[in-house]
C-alpha cells in the first residue's frame, strides 16, 4: 500500500481538478480492492491447507489455488528437513532439479542462506539471470520465496513467467504472506508425523515390554499386576508339577567348553519350552540343569495331569534323539529323569524389580522327589497322578520307593500311550478315540 500513496505524494490537491482526483480515487480503490481480493485469497488457502496433516494435500492445494494469487507459469516447492530434500513441481512442465541449484552466488542459493526474497527479471541483473536461476534458467521472471519454520528455512517455493518484469512490489509482499502459511501448514504436518512415529515407536516398546512380561509372568498373571500392581495369591486344589534333571550333569559338564554347555542347555531347554506351550502347561523356571513347568494353573482345567504326562512323552523322545545324534557326533551326552506328581498348589507373584510367578506347597516337593527317586531315560510319577491318567497310558509299577522326607511312597513309570489309544507304533501321539474322550473331560462330560 506504500507505494500506492507515494503515487500520490507530490500531488498538490488543491491544484488538482475533481476529475483528476475522482481517478486517482478509483484507481486507488481499485489497487485496494485488488489486494484485498489477493488477500482473502490467502486466508481461504490457509484454511484449506490447514484442513489437512499431510504434505502432499498441503502441496496439491497450494498448486490449484495459487494461480488467483501470482501470474505464474511455473510454481515449485523445495523442502529440505529431518534430513529429507524434495523438490516438487506443482505447476507447468517439470524442470530439472540438480546440485548446481546449490551453487554459490544463485538467487535459489541466496534464499536458502539469507531467509530473503528473490526476485529476478528480464533487464534487472539481466547479464546473471542465465548462470544465477539454474532450474528457472528458461524464464524471463523468477521469484524465489524461502519458507521457514521457527527462524529455521525449510525450504523455497519458486514463481517463474517468460513475461518479462512480471512481478511487482505488491507480488513479493504476496508471494511472503502466502509462504508463511505454507510454512506453518507444513511445519504442522511435520509436527504430525514426528509425533505419529513418535507414538508408533513408543507402541513398539510397549509390545516390547509386555511380550518381555509375557516371557516371565502368564497372561492373565501379568494384565493383573498391570492393573494392581500386585497379584493376589490364588489357591488351586488340582495342578500337575513336573520337574526334569540331567544325570551326572556336573560329572559331564566338566568335560564341555563353557560356551557349548550353555548352547545345549539353551538348545534342550528352549524344545521343552515349545513342548510345554504346545501341550497347555506353565513354565515356572530353570534351576542349572533342572527344568520345572505345571499344568492346571493359572487357568484350571481337568486335563492338566493328562496333558502333563503327554509333555513329558515328547520331552523323554527328545532326549532320546538327542543322545543318539551326541552318540554319533562321539560328543558327551545326557540322560533325563522326569518326575510328576498332582495336587493341591498356591500360586503367586514374588518380588518387586524381578518378578517371578512361583507354586508353592507339598506337591512342589512331592514332584521333586517323583523326579530325583527316578530312571533315567524315564518318566516317574506319583500313585496320585496315577490315578488321573491311568486309563490313557501304560506303567510299569516300581512299588513303593523310599522318598526323602517322605518315607515310602508308590510310584510308577510311564511306557507310553494305551495301545487302542496310540496314533503310533511309539505310544507317543493319541490317536481320535484319545483325543473324543479328552475332548469330553474338558466339556465336563467324561471323568478318567
Amino acid at each position: 500500500m506504500d507505494c500506492f500513496f507515494q503515487s500520490i505524494s507530490g500531488y498538490n490537491l488543491e491544484n488538482q481538478d475533481r476529475d483528476q482526483l475522482l481517478q486517482t480515487a478509483q484507481n486507488l480503490l481499485a489497487q485496494a480492492q485488488a489486494l484485498s481480493s489477493r488477500i482473502a485469497t490467502i486466508n481461504e488457502l490457509a484454511t484449506a491447507i490447514n484442513r489437512t496433516l499431510n504434505v502432499d494435500e498441503i502441496l496439491r492445494v497450494v498448486g490449484k489455488k495459487a494461480k488467483w494469487l501470482l501470474d505464474f507459469e511455473h510454481l515449485s516447492v523445495y523442502l529440505c528437513f529431518n534430513n529429507h530434500k524434495r523438490f516438487v513441481t506443482l505447476f507447468g512442465s517439470p524442470v530439472e532439479f540438480n546440485d548446481s541449484a546449490f551453487s554459490d552466488n544463485n538467487p535459489f542459493s541466496r534464499a536458502l542462506k539469507t531467509s530473503q526474497s528473490q526476485l529476478f527479471q528480464s533487464g534487472v541483473n539481466s547479464e546473471a539471470i542465465g548462470e544465477q536461476t539454474t532450474f528457472l534458467s528458461a524464464f524471463s521472471s523468477q521469484l524465489i520465496v524461502p519458507l521457514q519454520s521457527d527462524r529455521i528455512v525449510i525450504g523455497t517455493i519458486n514463481f517463474a513467467t517468460t513475461k518479462t518484469q512480471a512481478y511487482t512490489p505488491e507480488d513479493v509482499r504476496i508471494a511472503y504472506l502466502l509462504a508463511l502459511q505454507v510454512s506453518a501448514a507444513i511445519r504442522n504436518a511435520n509436527c504430525f508425523e514426528e509425533l505419529n512415529l513418535l507414538y508408533a515407536q513408543l507402541r513398539a516398546e510397549k509390545q516390547k515390554s509386555e511380550q518381555l512380561l509375557l516371557n516371565v509372568l502368564p497372561g492373565e498373571i501379568a494384565n493383573e499386576l498391570k492393573r494392581n500392581q500386585k497379584v493376589k495369591p490364588v489357591y488351586y486344589e488340582s495342578a500337575s508339577v513336573l520337574f526334569t534333571d540331567f544325570k551326572n550333569f556336573t560329572k559331564l559338564a566338566e568335560q564341555m567348553n563353557p560356551q557349548d554347555l550353555v548352547d545345549e542347555l539353551d538348545y534342550c531347554f528352549s524344545y521343552f519350552d515349545t513342548i510345554v506351550e504346545t501341550h497347555n502347561l506353565e513354565k515356572l523356571k530353570t534351576i542349572g540343569d533342572s527344568y520345572m513347568c505345571v499344568g492346571g494353573i493359572p487357568t484350571p482345567n481337568s486335563t492338566h495331569a493328562i496333558d502333563t504326562v503327554l509333555a513329558a512323552l515328547q520331552i523323554k523322545a527328545f532326549m532320546n534323539w538327542r543322545k543318539i545324534e551326541k552318540l554319533q557326533q562321539n560328543q558327551p551326552y545326557w540322560d533325563i529323569r522326569i518326575g510328576i506328581h498332582s495336587g493341591s498348589v498356591l500360586a503367586g507373584v514374588i518380588g518387586k524389580k524381578k518378578f517371578a510367578y512361583d507354586i508353592w506347597g507339598d506337591t512342589v516337593n512331592t514332584a521333586s522327589r517323583m523326579e530325583s527317586c527316578g530312571v533315567a531315560g524315564s518318566i516317574n510319577i506319583s500313585a496320585a497322578t496315577f490315578e488321573l491318567v491311568k486309563n490313557f497310558f501304560e506303567f510299569e509299577p516300581r512299588g513303593k520307593i523310599p522318598a526323602k522326607n517322605k518315607g515310602d511312597m508308590d510310584m510308577y513309570l510311564v511306557t507310553g500311550i494305551k495301545t487302542e489309544l496310540s496314533l503310533d507304533p511309539l505310544s507317543l501321539l493319541p490317536n481320535e478315540k484319545f483325543n473324543q474322550i479328552y475332548s469330553a473331560m474338558e466339556l465336563g462330560k467324561a471323568t478318567v
